[in-house]
């Protein structure tokens, strides 16, 4: 029997599901909304150089007692007054918490002075109407997104060493390209993490993506299918659900970007183009292929990554170049595009 399939990320974000990136009309007015203070103080400020310093000064820790104010509103809980008055949440891409004292500092750095002139203001303006998850630089520069208010991800915890045996080195050496793993991946590959917390926690309580430090925990071993007379094999089934409907079976080396190349050793790979005009996938940007162990995904040192999320777990950024063996129902975000690792009976 067929599982049932986990629900697909949005196919204009590409987000985990569950996440929802927060509308530009919200976040103008929560904008707004934070602005009536320091536009106060100005005004205070205006009167004080009329009628003596002491307006003046009120202005400044007026301004100041705000700017503060928001700015521990962020880190603390994600949001400042006028974001939680709209539903909204600034959180890191890579890890669902609120971003910290030093990325705001950046974000709040490259959003003043590209606002200190008209121009900087308008490209600014138009970054974050051109992405898909309205990130403009600042956001980017920061690694953070805004999106609709939702439980905070837990809180990153030790991993417990593991009492299952330690995987054969052979396993996680590099192969040859014939069978599909690049040859410049090295060492371990990076693997998805469980949720922190309570296993029942689903997609709406888990971090965007896991930072890449966590790449390296180490993931639970799955049984492969035995050869027997009549069965599939582990290297059997496998198809790659593309968001704009194709099904692709993977079996062997499938090769999916803008416009996929196959390096030396790749001949027999199949090339698959994703059409995208917003220009999020580079031309050879991920790989997928079978093995003893089952399905892997490579990113092809893409400029945007790629971004792995298995059922169950978190989402992580796939290392360039690191192959990481996935299980079914897998999706893997692709610029603004993704794909879904489905297994058909045989």
């Amino acid at each position: 029997m067929q599982t049932a399939r986990p629900p697909a990320p949005a196919r204009d974000t590409g987000l985990p599901p569950g996440v929802k990136v927060g509308p530009l009309g919200q976040r103008l007015l929560a904008y707004v909304i934070d602005s009536v203070v320091p536009a106060l103080a100005g005004v205070l400020a205006g009167l004080g150089r009329e009628n003596g310093p002491v307006l003046v000064v009120v202005a400044a820790l007026l301004a100041l007692a705000w700017g503060v104010l928001c700015w521990q509103q962020l880190v603390s809980r994600a949001a400042t007054p006028g974001m939680r008055l709209l539903k909204l949440q600034l959180v890191g891409f890579f890890d669902g918490r609120p971003l910290g004292w030093g990325r705001v500092l950046v974000r709040w750095l490259v959003f003043t002075v590209l606002g200190a002139t008209g121009v900087g203001l308008l490209l600014l303006v138009v970054s974050i109407f051109l992405s898909p998850r309205h990130q403009g630089w600042h956001d980017r520069a920061a690694s953070g997104v805004v999106i609709v208010e939702r439980p905070l991800a837990p809180r990153r915890t030790a991993a417990k060493p593991s009492a299952r045996p330690a995987q054969p080195e052979a396993a996680s050496a590099p192969l040859p390209a014939a069978n599909g793993r690049d040859g410049r991946a090295a060492g371990p590959a990076p693997v998805a993490s469980p949720v922190a917390g309570d296993p029942a926690v689903g997609p709406e309580l888990a971090p965007l993506a896991a930072a890449p430090a966590d790449q390296e925990q180490e993931r639970s071993s799955r049984p492969a299918d035995a050869p027997t007379g009549g069965r599939r094999t582990i290297l059997d089934g496998w198809v790659a659900e593309l968001d704009d409907g194709r099904e692709i079976p993977v079996r062997g080396l499938v090769l999916i970007g803008r416009n996929p190349q196959p390096e030396e050793g790749e001949t027999d790979a199949e090339l698959v183009k994703l059409p995208d005009e917003s220009r999020t996938v580079s031309k050879t940007h991920l790989a997928l292929g079978v093995d003893d162990a089952g399905l892997f995904v490579v990113d092809r040192g893409s400029t945007n990554g790629s971004v792995i999320t298995e059922p169950g777990r978190e989402a992580v950024p796939a290392g360039a170049f690191h192959a990481v063996s996935v299980s079914e129902g897998t999706i893997v975000s692709v610029g603004d595009h993704w794909v879904r690792i489905r297994r058909d009976a045989r």
